[in-house]
């Protein structure tokens, strides 16, 4: 079962492109999403960061591998889902959230809420007739 989430934060650095076993690309990346909360004084103060672990498959891959640099602020509409696998010393079951992006309905881009971005369009690979 798979939620869906939608977030904005900061890329913790930047995105790693390892391949499936279909030799198809991915881009494995961490979103930092900061949180501003009130002290016991009442001053605003950044709160811990919640970390995500972000997966993009597709076109967005390339792009977001292209594109994405260490800091770049970034919104992501994904499906959460848990990954389990076992433990290559212990054996124990090991899992970890991820946030799937994939060209059905999911988005990645980056956040235009502090920054301004200039769009450069992929070339489109020639369609078959």
């Amino acid at each position: 079962m798979s939620t869906t989430v939608t977030f904005a934060g900061n890329l913790a650095e930047a995105p790693k492109r390892p391949h499936t076993r279909e030799k198809k690309p991915f881009v494995n990346c961490r979103v930092l999403v900061n949180r501003r909360v009130q002290d016991d004084e009442g001053e605003w103060v950044n709160d811990k960061p919640t970390a995500h672990n972000v997966e993009i498959f597709g076109s967005a891959a390339t792009h977001g591998h292209d594109s994405g640099g260490s800091g770049d602020p970034t919104f992501v509409h994904g499906l959460e889902r848990t990954e389990s696998w076992p433990d290559k010393e212990t054996g124990e079951k090991r899992t970890k959230d991820v946030v799937v992006v994939d060209n059905r309905f999911c988005e990645v881009c980056v956040s235009l809420k502090y920054v301004s971005a200039r769009i450069e369009r992929a070339a489109h690979p020639a369609q078959a007739s």
